[in-house]
């Protein structure tokens, strides 16, 4: 009997690609980008990204998106380092010839920047925006650092050029696996116009503290009012699909938050927790049954990102589900 002939991306890789994808927009909203529209093409598993957006400073981009290697426990210290593929494929054995070929290529397609995204659980971890013509000299930079420590056996048992590692040109954001590995990623980070979005400042997110003081200060009388006029508004929402939240309650037993698994009889104890938010994908695995006290904590906790990457890391082992949203009434 012939071997089963292993698929080239797994359906678990495709929809985590999806998710980073996903958060690309969201992510640069934060961050004061106006973003005008998020282009895809997908030839058969492979899609390419290019975001055209407003930049805070009034700057026209077209970016690229590529993402980086994923964080999900495939590998054992897989935190230490984070890296992109520039191409899928070598062209023609020429390794410097290869990237000029990507960087002409953007410059034809109006490209004006390249996004690189690592995402590690919830979180974006990082993002660097690379102006297009800065990607040729970066690489070439990275290829000779990489060089230069194997040579100094810097590099401990690695042995491979970080730019010319595989079957394609790759670009590195991160290396701690040895005292010295750094250097390849700050190649990138230290050059002029290259930003890490990530460490951008957002604005904070809004407090819901309806407590009052225990210590009166003032007339609490004077605050609020006696039968208010009711009065019409509009507002925005993401359109939420029933059967996921459904789905989502029945699997819990109580809240789905490790360590607490509070419950009560009665229905509507139970919220469903968009992790990733809702505008990123309305599907069982962004999604798990809170109690109301963990689902406050997954917004405004100190510790809110590391409390969403462990829900994360929990809600995607539903991905066998299958998408609920395409299943009939």
């Amino acid at each position: 009997m012939a071997p089963k002939t292993r698929a080239f991306r797994s359906p678990e890789s495709l929809a985590a690609e999806a998710m980073t994808r996903d958060a690309v927009v969201p992510f640069l909203a934060e961050r004061g980008f106006k973003v005008v529209e998020d282009q895809r093409k997908v030839t058969g598993t492979a899609t390419e990204q290019f975001v055209v957006a407003l930049a805070p400073d009034g700057q026209n981009i077209k970016m690229r998106v590529r993402l980086c290697w994923r964080r999900d426990g495939r590998k054992p210290g897989e935190r230490q380092y984070a890296a992109t593929q520039l191409r899928a494929r070598l062209r023609n054995d020429d390794w410097e010839g290869t990237v000029r070929f990507i960087v002409e290529r953007d410059l034809a397609n109006g490209i004006t920047h390249c996004l690189v995204i690592q995402r590690d659980g919830a979180a974006l971890v990082f993002a660097a925006l690379i102006p297009r013509d800065a990607l040729m000299p970066i690489w070439l930079r990275q290829r000779d650092v990489s060089d230069d420590l194997r040579r100094r056996n810097l590099m401990g048992n690695i042995t491979k050029n970080h730019a010319t590692n595989g079957s394609s040109p790759t670009l590195w954001l991160q290396d701690d696996r040895t005292p010295a590995a750094h250097a390849v990623a700050d190649a990138l980070w230290s050059w002029p116009h290259v930003v890490d979005l990530a460490k951008m400042k957002v604005g904070p997110r809004a407090a819901m503290d309806d407590s009052l003081d225990d210590c009166p200060i003032f007339d609490y009388d004077a605050l609020g009012s006696d039968g208010a006029e009711r009065r019409p508004m509009l507002r925005s929402e993401i359109p939420r699909d029933v059967r996921v939240r459904q789905a989502v309650i029945e699997r819990a037993s109580g809240c789905e938050r490790s360590g607490c698994g509070e419950s009560r009889s009665y229905r509507g104890f139970l919220d469903v927790h968009h992790i990733l938010g809702a505008e990123n994908g309305d599907r069982v695995w962004n999604c798990v049954a809170l109690c109301p006290n963990c689902h406050r904590e997954a917004y405004f906790a100190p510790t809110a990102d590391k409390i969403n990457a462990q829900l994360l890391a929990f809600a995607e082992r539903f991905r066998s589900f299958g998408d609920v949203a395409d299943r009939p009434a």
